[in-house]
């Protein structure tokens, strides 16, 4: 079976000497996609073929038997997929979009959609009728129920991806064992969010004054939004400079400007290559910040990560995978050693019961919709 994947490359190349634009591309503006595209690509089997977003439908009719989306968060007021919605319309092969999501400030409000990103959702519900399949594979509930009440379509609700990249059946086990090896978190690396979360900004300091432990030093790393990423690659004089103070305020903000970028140079990283984010976080006992994707590699990676909620979207994910988080509107006490390991909770055999199942789900989705799951995913969902 030939797979057209949307998405802009098969990987970023030499990207040590990669200009910005390119490279901020290629990772589709945000670093933590790289970790859904790799579970994807990596979990169907059949010859998989890249195709940029603006890839003419005439060349996927012609060249594939079946496209797949890598999703994300594209339902939401942020998104206007209008360019998008009406090539597609065109396609005539199956469409499957795995690990869409909403965005909203909480559980309790309704997702607004663009006229755009609407039409490019009836045109994904109106491509699987067509083909007789169940083509949307939802982050969570509250996204399939925001769907279910914009079109009366049922889509399934299991998480992202993301949740089923390590191909332990045990890999709760052995966060636990790897979480319970020292009575605290020694070295901690932190998913550093956005310099505008001014909900996150005191967490993320506090997070940073523990990550800086000279007897075990740990990162930084950031995911988005652009200015982030220029800083964590010591792109200084292309940040503008009222964002690089907004950045300044954010972190280290009893720094001076230049004292700033040197700690930006010892500590402030981002990934471009899924393998190499995940052995870096290795070498850590937790990852804890803002950012999802960030603490699903540490998970894969077999370490413990939590993430600092702060929408529906980044909650979803968390429940539906089981990676441990707290709300930022809750954490309200002094963040120490003891305070995280107190906090974070985590059983190793429910995880592991539990990834199962939803991975069962997600074995059955992929079949059903006439994709072939790579064998260790059937390893993974028997295993419970």
């Amino acid at each position: 079976m030939k797979i057209g994947l949307l998405w802009e490359s098969k990987d970023a190349g030499l990207y040590s000497n990669a200009d910005f634009a390119t490279l901020y591309r290629k990772v589709g503006h945000n670093n933590g996609n790289l970790a859904f595209v790799h579970a994807i690509k990596n979990q169907i089997e059949g010859e998989i073929f890249f195709y940029p977003w603006h890839v003419r439908p005439e060349i996927l009719n012609a060249e594939v038997d079946v496209v797949v989306i890598p999703s994300a968060n594209q339902l939401g007021a942020h998104t206007e997929l209008s360019g998008l919605a009406s090539k597609l319309a065109k396609v005539t092969k199956p469409i499957i979009s795995i690990g869409l999501g909403a965005q909203a400030k909480g559980f309790d409000a309704d997702v607004q959609l663009t006229d755009g990103t609407r039409a490019w959702l009836d045109v994904l519900i109106e491509n699987g009728q067509r083909h007789g399949i169940q083509n949307i594979y939802t982050r969570g509930p509250y996204t399939s129920e925001q769907i279910m009440k914009m079109t009366g379509v049922e889509t399934l609700a299991n998480g992202c991806p993301t949740h089923f990249i390590n191909p332990a059946v045990d890999l709760g086990k052995r966060i636990e064992k790897n979480w319970n090896r020292s009575p605290l978190p020694r070295r901690i690396a932190v998913a550093g969010g956005h310099e505008a979360w001014r909900n996150t900004r005191g967490i993320e300091q506090q997070l940073i004054s523990l990550m800086m432990d000279p007897q075990f030093p740990g990162i930084y790393i950031v995911q988005s939004m652009g200015a982030m990423i220029k800083f964590s690659r010591g792109l200084f004089d292309e940040i503008e400079p009222e964002i690089l103070d907004r950045i300044h305020a954010h972190t280290v903000p009893h720094y001076t400007h230049e004292e700033m970028k040197d700690w930006a140079l010892n500590y402030a990283r981002s990934y471009y290559d899924v393998a190499a984010w995940m052995d870096e976080l290795r070498r850590y006992d937790l990852l804890i910040g803002p950012r999802f994707h960030g603490a699903q590699l540490a998970i894969q990676a077999e370490r413990m990560a939590c993430t600092i909620t702060i929408d529906t979207r980044t909650e979803e994910m968390c429940r539906e995978t089981g990676v441990p988080f707290l709300r930022a509107s809750e954490v309200k006490a002094p963040l120490t050693r003891q305070s995280l390991k107190d906090m974070i909770k985590f059983n190793g055999d429910d995880y592991d019961q539990y990834r199962s199942i939803k991975c069962a789900r997600y074995v059955g989705f992929l079949e059903a919709a006439g994709l072939k799951p790579a064998a260790y995913l059937n390893d993974i969902s028997s295993a419970g």
